[in-house]
């Protein structure tokens, strides 16, 4: 019995271990299944990684957070740093970036980037309401950002209320499938039945991963159950 419970938890390790729920949805270094997908527990935890890889490597996290790679973007969330000169360090759009954004404000007269730079506190997330154009677009629209002190940098992750409205589509699972239906309409038909394939294969190969977790899950509890039952045995014959 004890090789066959040290056998399941290896496999334990092994595979319950990257699905274990724990912080709210994010790239490969968070789990697939989050039990907070909100875009709130989202910008949260991203503000988390931000100062984490400011400190590692400054200069390739400002890359990072401007390119969006090393899961630092996703569809309209990304994350913007200001230095204490109020230069825009990171941002996604280049126009923005390299650039005293003190005055920056919105139309309705809210300069909120000033009212980041004085508020920011380490180790500690605040609030701001303004109205900012998602990325690619002109137009103004109601926004929440999220913003800390992150060694020298304020850093923020915005959420805009329309993204809100649309829980669905901020957890990973709704972005693949937003991808996934417009990649649909742009796969040309030289290609369409590969992607067909593909799209089949990537399904049929989560149905196994889940199947693989359900049994291993069940292998444990039965486990548990005999450790539990040999150990009040133990107890009873002393």
């Amino acid at each position: 019995m004890a090789s066959k419970a040290s056998r399941l938890a290896i496999l334990a390790v092994l595979v319950l271990g990257p699905v274990a729920p724990a912080w709210a949805c994010g790239d490969g270094e968070a789990p697939v299944s989050c039990d907070d997908p909100s875009p709130n527990g989202f910008a949260s935890w991203m503000l988390g990684r931000v100062d984490r890889a400011l400190k590692a490597d400054r200069a390739r996290a400002l890359r990072d957070f401007t390119d969006g790679t090393g899961g630092f973007r996703t569809a309209d969330t990304y994350v913007f740093c200001i230095g204490p000169d109020g230069v825009m360090t990171a941002h996604p759009n280049p126009i923005l970036k390299g650039h005293d954004v003190r005055d920056l404000h919105d139309r309705t007269g809210n300069h909120f980037i000033r009212t980041m730079l004085d508020t920011a506190k380490p180790g500690e997330i605040s609030v701001i309401r303004y109205l900012f154009p998602k990325p690619g677009s002109t137009v103004e629209e109601p926004k929440t950002t999220y913003y800390t002190r992150a060694e020298d940098q304020t850093c923020a992750v915005g959420v805009y209320d329309s993204d809100a409205a649309a829980p669905a589509v901020a957890t990973p699972e709704g972005r693949v499938a937003l991808l996934r239906q417009k990649l649909d309409g742009q796969i040309p038909a030289a290609a369409r039945a590969d992607w067909t394939a593909f799209l089949e294969a990537l399904t049929a190969q989560g149905d196994q991963r889940v199947a693989a977790i359900a049994e291993a899950r069940r292998e444990l509890r039965a486990a548990a159950s005999a450790l539990d039952q040999a150990a009040l045995g133990a107890a009873r014959g002393k």
